[in-house]
């Protein structure tokens, strides 16, 4: 490596450390253990190797027209309609829209998708956002007893939140009667679902439990709709704020491609560098999970950056502060996406050096599985955006009330990053935007 810092101490493959016990409170019952509960090293390694085989780049293009179908949805979504056209039929500007919202929706709608092969059609359909804020507040939950264990041990957070724990309980039993449809739907398609159903063990032979394999789709749902979900709406607030940065973007995506049928993995989005250095930033300013992801010291101890750490101590490197260190990421307030590609403004060092303290996604034997399948989402539906639509910021032409209500996140925050809240996932509001069909 480059650099060793803490990060690679702590969460690299020779690193003696497990997860914390604080993370048996992501359990959803005692029976199904997925592999973000999952503490013992070897049962952990074997989740995994069964899990992964589901995020494959071979895996993943079996089911990519489902991604492109819910893309092309949002995208016929935020087009403005006949409604939004003047008196000479010249198409204006959507309504103005909370970008927070609708990511969160389109992502959800899209992991259900290749989860549990069911669509809830969220953007359309208002009757079944509430599984959004049943997952929110299980999130809330998850994140405080995570950093103070003895809640979930005692069970003292059922005494101080009695609705979270009860919407946490109806969210397990509405993604359990999910997956049992799924068990029985009679269908030979391909999605995230049918890999974990087939996926083996390559050592031992052995597949999923049925409590193993709802156990993972649950994990999948959270986890992989947040993780999507924020990144798009931080693209968003980024390039919103930053014309020099979207006005880059959109020549190269409309360059590169001739229509947006033509966007979808292999070489052509590929080739769109700064596209991805777009979304890199934006992940890299504003992480899904911004909190450190805690590692007990295991017997003998651990060598973190010289200090001897003992047996039995949790550790652990904070996401949004690493990705903020100016060793690593000069000006790290700064949206500048240039820092993750190669010029003669930005050496190779440089980029090797921002590269090897990005922790988004984490790294090491519990990095998240399912890294691919977010890029692969987040680089279509933002190229596809960028190809189809302008889009501009909204703030300022919204009623002042609303506007201060949602400017006042910003008071003790860097009013140059995307806000965020700490749930373990991540709570968020905003962008407001506003779309046309574009004009060049």
């Amino acid at each position: 490596m480059l650099v060793c810092h803490e990060r690679y101490d702590i969460y690299g493959r020779s690193a003696n450390v497990q997860k914390s016990t604080a993370y048996q409170a992501f359990e959803t019952s005692r029976t199904a253990h997925d592999t973000q509960s999952t503490i013992n090293k070897v049962a952990h390694a074997h989740k995994r190797r069964v899990i992964s085989q589901a995020f494959s780049d071979s895996a993943i293009r079996t089911f990519e027209n489902h991604v492109l179908e819910h893309v092309d949805a949002f995208i016929a979504y935020l087009t403005p309609t006949d409604e939004n056209a003047d008196e000479s039929g010249k198409t204006l500007w959507s309504t103005s829209a909370n970008m927070a919202q609708l990511c969160s929706r389109i992502s959800f709608d899209l992991m259900a998708e290749l989860v549990f092969g069911k669509t809830f059609h969220m953007l359309e359909v208002a009757d079944n956002r509430f599984i959004i804020e049943l997952i929110q507040v299980a999130a809330f939950r998850v994140g405080v007893c995570l950093q103070m264990p003895i809640l979930a041990a005692w069970n003292i957070d059922k005494i101080f939140t009695p609705n979270v724990r009860k919407l946490r309980d109806q969210y397990v039993s509405v993604s359990k009667a999910l997956a049992v449809d799924r068990m029985n739907m009679n269908s030979k398609r391909q999605d995230l679902f049918s890999h974990i159903l087939a996926a083996r063990d390559p050592q031992t032979g052995k597949g999923f439990t049925m409590d193993e394999i709802w156990g993972e789709s649950t994990l999948l749902i959270v986890a992989g709709s947040d993780a999507i979900s924020t990144g798009m709406a931080g693209c968003f607030y980024y390039l919103s704020r930053h014309h020099k940065a979207y006005a880059k973007a959109c020549v190269e995506v409309r360059s590169t491609f001739s229509s947006a049928n033509e966007i979808r993995s292999g070489q052509k989005l590929n080739s769109c560098l700064y596209l991805h250095a777009c979304i890199d930033e934006a992940l890299r300013m504003s992480p899904p999970v911004g909190g450190a992801l805690w590692r007990e010291t295991c017997q003998e101890g651990i060598n973190i950056d010289g200090h001897m750490i003992p047996q039995g101590y949790d550790v652990g490197v904070g996401i949004y502060a690493i990705q903020h260190n100016p060793v690593y990421y000069p000006d790290p307030f700064q949206y500048k996406p240039e820092r993750w590609i190669i010029s003669e403004e930005n050496t190779k060092h440089s980029v090797d050096l921002a590269r090897s303290a990005f922790s988004t996604f984490s790294i090491g034997p519990v990095g998240c599985v399912g890294r691919n399948l977010a890029y692969l989402e987040l680089r279509v539906t933002i190229a596809k955006v960028l190809w189809a639509l302008d889009m501009k910021n909204t703030i300022g032409t919204l009623p002042e009330k609303t506007r201060h209500k949602y400017l006042s996140r910003y008071k003790d925050h860097c009013e140059n990053e995307y806000w965020l809240r700490d749930r373990f996932t991540s709570w968020k509001d905003g962008p407001m935007m506003s779309f046309r069909v574009r004009q060049t």
